[in-house]
């Protein structure tokens, strides 16, 4: 599958539209965060496991739609194989680029608040480097944001402030997957266990 297919998986307007057909009232950006966070604390994440915590964070017992589920399998496959194959492909799923900033923006904090969730879920809490602390009360920094992000208004500044913010995320929820896994095409992560 070519990279910008895997990048239609994490389409926000896809995953909302699931959230929507299934009366799921939970944010796609924090969800699919919560995933990416997990993962780069270097914990394994087999797919059912993905999948109840996918339950738990929609608060659902199950899918109404195949096709609502496929596309959350989707969006975990996609994930991970954007996360392994060493491109550096990996982008956030949160409003695009249509949205107006504030939408953006919210739905950036949305996704770090999730990331900070999912790498807390994974249990990785010590020996953490000075710089996975760094990034992390970074990504803190942006999820308390929100409040600030539903007011930012649609300008040339505003929006060159919030693509390098956007481009800072996505870089550095790869950055801290990589301390923990070889990026590199073909290799199944969710069977290996981290060494650390």
């Amino acid at each position: 599958m070519s990279t910008e297919m895997l990048k239609d998986a994490l389409d926000f307007d896809l995953i909302a539209d699931v959230f929507v057909s299934e009366s799921i009232s939970a944010s796609p950006a924090e969800l699919h965060g919560q995933l990416c966070g997990y993962l780069a604390a270097g914990v394994a994440l087999p797919l059912e496991d993905w999948l109840t915590m996918v339950a738990e964070f929609c608060d659902i017992t199950s899918w109404k739609e195949d096709a609502s589920r496929a596309a959350i399998v989707e969006l975990y496959t996609a994930t991970l194989i954007l996360l392994q194959n060493g491109e550096y492909a990996l982008v956030p799923c949160i409003s695009d680029e249509d949205a107006e900033l504030c939408e953006r923006g919210m739905t950036l904090s949305q996704w770090a608040h999730g990331f900070l969730a999912g790498y807390g879920l994974s249990g990785q809490k010590k020996d953490l480097t000075d710089e996975t602390k760094q990034v992390l009360r970074d990504f803190a920094n942006i999820s308390a944001m929100q409040a600030d992000m539903r007011a930012l208004e649609d300008n040339n500044d505003n929006e060159v402030d919030l693509t390098e913010l956007v481009e800072y995320v996505r870089l550095s929820a790869m950055m801290l997957y990589s301390e923990h896994y070889d990026v590199k095409p073909n290799v199944d992560h969710t069977k290996k266990a981290s060494l650390h």
